[in-house]
């Protein structure tokens, strides 16, 4: 597979974290499960073969996807097919709170779908489709894709108590309370829970439980030795019983599970 990243730089890096390309991707399992990060995507497929999304219990069918399709923020895993042989993609990966300035939608009434693009964008996103389509260099294609998303991108910006707030609680979940969080973005508590949900996609709980979760995750990829309870303690379990239900609830598998089935990729379990 050839796989390049890149990082936006000026305004867009306000609201991107990344653009992505890759392609000659051909794995060797026909599932997989995509984990829970509090981020929101939208991919361009740069083939012709439909991609699917399958029900995380049964893996019957549930949603078919062509061409492009936008990934709100999500509290559950996704289960979809790993893109078969040859699969080419642009992926552009929003900041927790930057997909707002793009798709001009409340992100709390996109959580945890798979929404076709051209809803967002109308005919704007096929003619970038057919220009990235009809480029071979990818430097050239990512700066077709910035200067696509420029056009698209609002003149102000998320309100900045939002953007502090879904930062620290991504750094650290442990950061002090909600309470404590709402308190001091100078919002009403129930004001804060609605520019947060339109802003991020999740309330502040279930994003804090995503975040939680993620730092589980990325632990287990930096420590040699495990200590299941002190680093259920560490990421802001009550106990094991608490970390090991929620864990499971993201991804499908106990701890024990998922460090025998993970990929080699973060938040990307095959299914073979």
């Amino acid at each position: 597979m050839n796989f390049h990243l890149h990082i936006p730089e000026g305004q867009l890096a306000l609201h991107i974290q990344s653009i992505a390309y890759f392609d000659t991707y051909s794995p060797d399992h026909d599932k997989e499960r995509l984990l829970p990060d509090g981020c929101q995507t939208l991919i361009i497929d740069l083939t012709e073969t439909p991609k699917r999304i399958f029900d995380n219990i049964d893996l019957t069918d549930k949603q078919l996807c062509k061409h492009y399709w936008f990934s709100g923020a999500r509290n559950e895993l996704l289960t979809i097919d790993s893109g078969g042989i040859n699969s080419s993609m642009l992926v552009i990966n929003f900041t927790f709170t930057g997909a707002y300035q793009f798709i001009h939608h409340p992100s709390e009434q996109t959580r945890s779908q798979v929404i076709d693009a051209d809803v967002f964008f109308q005919s704007q996103i096929h003619s970038l489709r057919e220009q990235l389509l009809n480029t071979a260099e990818v430097q050239t294609k990512f700066s077709i894709t910035e200067h696509f998303l420029k056009q698209k991108l609002l003149d102000q910006s998320p309100p900045e108590a939002i953007i502090r707030a879904s930062n620290l609680i991504a750094s650290n979940p442990k950061a002090g309370t909600l309470k404590w969080i709402s308190e001091n973005s100078g919002y009403s508590q129930k004001h804060f829970i609605n520019q947060f949900k339109k802003y991020v996609g999740l309330t502040p709980k279930g994003f804090q439980k995503v975040m939680r979760f993620q730092k589980v995750v990325k632990d287990l990829e930096s420590v040699k030795t495990i200590n299941w309870t002190q680093l259920a303690l560490d990421c802001g379990y009550y106990d094991q019983a608490h970390f090991i239900n929620e864990f499971k609830t993201f991804s499908g598998y106990n701890p024990q599970q998922y460090l025998s089935e993970k990929g080699p990729d973060l938040n990307y379990i095959p299914l073979r």
